[in-house]
């Protein structure tokens, strides 16, 4: 089995074609709607002007300035987007409105003219306008440091001329920027160079005081310094070897203590302490009082010989060796420090010479742009492109219209017929009706064009047919004939027949005058199963109507049967006289009874006399015998309604009404009687007439009656004598009249044109 699935647009098709109308007319009014918009809305003309940055003519190097770098120019964008307000600013689109006449009307100036002005304006500025190296049609490859200007307008002259003075005011408008920026660059480029100056020189003198202060540990200084402090740490060695020879010589003299100082006093402390021990111990008090003595006179003599080491000999060589010595010291320890901070200066100085540099420089070029600016020759907006005349509108935009039209008409045409399908609540084919109403038999009756045709053309059957006499189908009342007043409304022609002579075999004579109107008025129901007018597919239906009648007839024992809608308009007096005239033809006597005594219509459909009818017998004016009249149809009598009234609900519900049925359950003549009535929700009729009936048939319109009306009529009646629902008008859609018909198999013999499944059949035909 194949996996592929298939699209199948045939049922979005089929709501399309079901309203085919709609459909068709949106379309035609949308292509008339947009073709009037494309002839009234005004028409607006543009035109452009071109203009491009022109760099200076002189460069500044050619006068003694460095060459500019040109990545640091500011690009034009930069500078364009303020020129573009200022272009467009108030007093200049004043100044053009007065110049050339624009937004007047009737000699004056419309209201908001500026506002509009301002909204036709555009400008584009460098990046906005799209760039590129490979433009496609609907690009504009416009040069990197270009702008457009444009202007839209009814009148293209105007347009024209406008879109040039536009660019006139913005090429002013950059000039005297220029030179506000010059002016302003110079000024801010002098105060920027003297307050360098200053800074440099401040930063000069604090090099100098710096290098008084550190004169003498500079980093310049230190090979020499480390040189003198190594010489004068040898002599220092030297010195100190030749002191301690001195000094030995004299040792031994000074080892015994002297007399009266802390070193002899320590040392009979010691003495003391010796003895003390040989005799005590360590813990006797006159001991720990000794050791105590002899620890403070300790630290006593430590300090003294420090003292006598620090303080030099005066005027001894050796001194001033170490004074020397300690200041090239201190000298090579500060070097680094000072070294630091004299680089800490020497590195503003730079910075601010490279800065101060810099600024004569851009001091020099501003100077020199400024004079190339006032010879004319600096850098500039000029003409790259004038505005020319449009010839061809703007706006609108006509392919977009007619793009956007077509558009929206085929949007709002599709949306009609869906709208209409999915709103609408009526029956649309059998399913529908089975869907709503379960087992019960479904009969479709489709559309006949042929005698839709007809009634569209004025041209109906009864006023083709010789018809009844004036006032045909009306009960007989003498006070009505002499007032020139039918019974049922209609206008009779006082031609002063009478009632004798009426019958089977009565004269015939056509509808003339009044009557004949009111049969135009009120055409008969088609009679499309039987006879010479007869339509094969819908006779064909009604045979199959006719057959299925009579199986459930068979098996529910079953003769009378009353023909009910919901509402008047569905067809049911035209399903009644086919049926009658399809069980006729296929050899059942059938009568067709006219039920319908307040606005009677199948006595259009014969030509036959003027009876009393089923009226008349039942107000007991006419025997039963005089009220069945033979038509045309072989086997098909005709009880007309003989009238109007008021009254019908009594009549209907009366023993005369009940006998009549009985006697013509009883008659071996008719195996099938066929009742036509009025709407059941409207007037009781149908289901006073249905409880005298052995079967019940409901008609609903297809595409037209109101589910719910058809709902509510079906609960109305009696389930068990419902034969079934007979859908009328019914109308296959597009797609199952193509899929059924037989291709190739339509010339078959004799059946060549088989009805609507043949391939030659005419589509306007088919049903």
């Amino acid at each position: 089995m194949s996996n592929q699935t298939f699209i199948n647009v045939g049922p979005y098709w089929d709501v399309v074609h079901r309203h085919r109308a709609s459909f068709f007319s949106t379309i035609a009014a949308g292509l008339v709607l947009t073709m009037v918009a494309l002839v009234l809305i005004p028409k607006q003309y543009t035109s452009s002007v071109l203009l491009q940055a022109w760099h200076s003519d002189v460069q500044p190097a050619l006068i003694g300035a460095e060459a500019p770098n040109i990545s640091s120019n500011p690009h034009i964008e930069t500078r364009l987007e303020a020129l573009s307000e200022e272009t467009i600013a108030r007093s200049h689109l004043e100044e053009l409105i007065s110049k050339h006449g624009l937004y007047a009307r009737d000699g004056k100036r419309e209201p908001g003219a500026i506002g509009k002005m301002a909204g036709s304006i555009t400008i584009n500025i460098p990046d906005s306008v799209m760039q590129s190296t490979t433009p496609n049609r609907f690009e504009k490859l416009l040069p990197p440091d270009a702008v457009e200007i444009s202007f839209q307008y009814p009148n293209p002259a105007k347009a024209q001329a406008v879109a040039n003075d536009l660019g006139d005011i913005m090429i002013d408008a950059y000039g005297k920027e220029l030179e506000r920026h010059n002016a302003d660059t110079i000024k801010l480029l002098s105060s920027e160079v003297d307050e360098t100056r200053g800074k440099l020189a401040e930063s000069q003198r604090q090099i100098k005081i710096l290098k008084e202060k550190y004169r003498g540990s500079m980093p310049q200084d230190l090979d020499d310094n480390v040189k003198a402090l190594q010489a004068l740490q040898l002599q220092l060695e030297r010195s100190a070897e030749s002191t301690s020879k001195t000094d030995s010589s004299d040792a031994a003299s000074s080892n015994s203590p002297k007399p009266n100082t802390p070193d002899s006093a320590l040392a009979a402390l010691r003495t003391k302490l010796v003895a003390l021990r040989a005799q005590y111990s360590d813990e006797y008090p006159e001991v720990i009082e000794t050791k105590s003595q002899i620890a403070i006179l300790e630290k006593e003599v430590a300090n003294l010989s420090k003292q006598a080491a620090a303080v030099p000999k005066p005027n001894s060589a050796t001194t001033l060796i170490q004074q020397q010595i300690a200041d090239y010291q201190r000298a090579v320890a500060e070097t680094p420090a000072h070294e630091e901070a004299i680089a800490a200066v020497n590195r503003d100085y730079e910075i601010l010479s490279s800065r101060y540099h810099d600024l004569n420089n851009l001091l020099f070029e501003a100077r020199a742009d400024q004079a190339v600016l006032e010879r004319g020759q600096g850098e500039r907006l000029k003409v790259l492109q004038s505005a020319g005349l449009p010839i061809t509108p703007s706006y609108p935009n006509r392919l977009l219209i007619i793009g956007g039209g077509l558009a929206l008409t085929l949007i709002v045409a599709l949306a009609i017929p869906f709208g209409l399908f999915y709103t609408d609540s009526s029956f649309k084919d059998s399913d529908d009706v089975r869907g709503e109403f379960a087992d019960v038999n479904t009969i479709v009756i489709s559309r006949v064009p042929e005698v839709e045709s007809r009634y569209a053309n004025g041209a109906s059957q009864s006023a083709q047919t010789l018809l009844a006499l004036p006032g045909n189908g009306v009960a007989y009342d003498s006070n009505a004939i002499v007032n020139g007043q039918s019974a049922n409304g209609g206008h009779t022609a006082v031609d002063g027949e009478s009632a004798n002579g009426n019958g089977a075999n009565g004269n015939f004579h056509p509808l003339m005058g009044a009557a004949a109107r009111f049969a135009q008025r009120y055409p008969a129901p088609p009679l499309v199963a039987a006879g010479e007018g007869m339509i094969s597919s819908a006779a064909d239906e009604f045979q199959l109507l006719a057959f299925k009648l009579r199986s459930w007839a068979a098996q529910h024992d079953a003769k009378v049967f009353v023909v009910a809608s919901g509402i008047g308009g569905e067809g049911k007096s035209f399903v009644a006289l086919n049926l009658a005239a399809a069980l006729a033809v296929s050899g059942s006597g059938t009568l067709l009874i006219d039920g319908d005594i307040r606005a009677p219509f199948q006595h259009y459909a014969f030509p036959v006399p003027k009876v009393g009818g089923l009226l008349g017998y039942l107000q007991g004016t006419t025997e039963f015998a005089w009220t069945l009249l033979p038509t045309p149809v072989p086997g098909l009598s005709l009880l007309p309604a003989g009238g109007t009234s008021n009254r019908a609900p009594e009549y209907l519900a009366s023993t005369k009404m009940d006998e009549l049925i009985e006697t013509v359950k009883a008659s071996g003549a008719y195996q099938y009687i066929i009742i036509d009535t009025p709407p059941a929700l409207l007037v009781p009729d149908a289901q006073i007439l249905a409880r005298a009936g052995d079967g019940t048939i409901l008609v609903t319109a297809a595409d037209s009656t109101s589910r719910a009306a058809t709902t509510k009529t079906f609960l109305m009646l009696d389930p068990e004598t419902l034969f079934g629902v007979v859908l009328n008008r019914f109308k296959p859609s597009y797609s199952t009249v193509r899929s059924e018909r037989y291709s190739r198999y339509g010339r078959y013999g004799r059946y060549g044109r088989y009805g609507k499944y043949s391939k030659y059949s005419d589509s306007e035909t088919i049903r």
